[in-house]
């Protein structure tokens, strides 16, 4: 299976609800395939990343998301080969935020960074691979 991408401390934009601290993410969905075809322009970066440890040839977002992820609240992704991704806040410190990621693939806890992305394989699909891509919001 392709490596994770690494994971990055900075600075996360912080709101709370009711008390709770919370952070919003983008979760993408993300099809991948060695085979040839296109590559959305928005994911070339993410390839490029990717392509020591695998030549990705086609890559297209799936689906997009906008969460809020509350502490200790888990929040689920659905996934086209029917699986499930969920992101949970563990923790936010000197606003950094740790969350943790579970897909049928992997589970892990990343530190969350601005500007950066973090990728989870999300197992297959139609031939390829399914990433979930966690970044800010754009």
């Amino acid at each position: 299976m392709t490596k994770l991408v690494g994971a990055a401390a900075v600075f996360f934009s912080l709101s709370t609800f009711a008390a709770e601290p919370s952070v919003t993410v983008q979760a993408d969905v993300v099809f991948a395939s060695t085979n040839p075809g296109t590559v959305d322009p928005s994911l070339t970066k993410l390839r490029d990343q990717m392509a020591p440890t695998k030549k990705y040839q086609t890559m297209k977002k799936l689906d997009a998301k906008k969460l809020e992820l509350v502490k200790d609240k888990t929040q689920a992704v659905a996934l086209p080969n029917k699986g499930q991704a969920e992101l949970t806040l563990q923790q936010l410190k000197e606003n950094v935020a740790t969350v943790k990621v579970k897909t049928p693939a992997v589970e892990t806890v990343y530190t969350l960074a601005k500007d950066k992305t973090l990728s989870a394989p999300a197992g297959v699909h139609e031939g390829g691979d399914l990433w979930l891509v966690v970044s800010q919001p754009k």
